[in-house]
């Protein structure tokens, strides 16, 4: 069987292209993953050798190496309809995570240029909120879309259609 150098390059260069797609995926798995701790052991001192570990891969039982978890916020939200008549009112809810009594949500409307605030609630206890929105005082017809906000963490965008 001949082959020509269209298909020799051809060939050559999905090679390429696999082998770039698997060393990019490669990459950022290991990128995902993060770099391994050692595991440090101390020295037995009845199998003593003449290398002695670094202090800093020695674990103290008064010091372990663990580090408090940090739960970073996180806001859900959902809307009872996505398509409403105007004049009709829909009820956002949600769940929070990360965030404590007394904290500030923003319900935000984008109007094609910037996200201005609607509405705000406080936190209170619980994980949950509910804001009931009259569409008429958004904008009339169209499609609206809204989040809730709290400093840097925010909820995806909901769409509601108001006809």
């Amino acid at each position: 069987m001949k082959s020509s150098l269209r298909t020799r390059s051809a060939r050559a260069l999905a090679a390429g292209a696999l082998s770039a797609a698997l060393l990019a995926s490669a990459a950022a798995t290991a990128f995902a993953v993060g770099p391994v701790a050692p595991n440090p052991v101390a020295p037995d001192p009845a199998h003593s050798t003449s290398a002695k570990l670094p202090d800093r891969l020695v674990t103290k039982p008064d010091q372990p190496n663990l580090k408090p978890a940090v739960t970073a916020a996180s806001i859900t939200i959902r809307a009872n309809r996505t398509e409403v008549k105007s004049g009709q009112s829909v009820t956002l809810t949600g769940q929070i995570k990360g965030l404590k009594a007394g904290d500030r949500l923003d319900l935000q409307r984008y109007d094609g240029r910037k996200w201005t605030t609607v509405k705000t609630v406080t936190v209170k206890r619980g994980s949950s909120y509910t804001y009931a929105v009259v569409t008429p005082k958004l904008t009339g017809m169209g499609k609206e879309k809204l989040r809730v906000v709290h400093a840097k963490t925010m909820s995806p965008t909901v769409t509601i259609t108001v006809k």
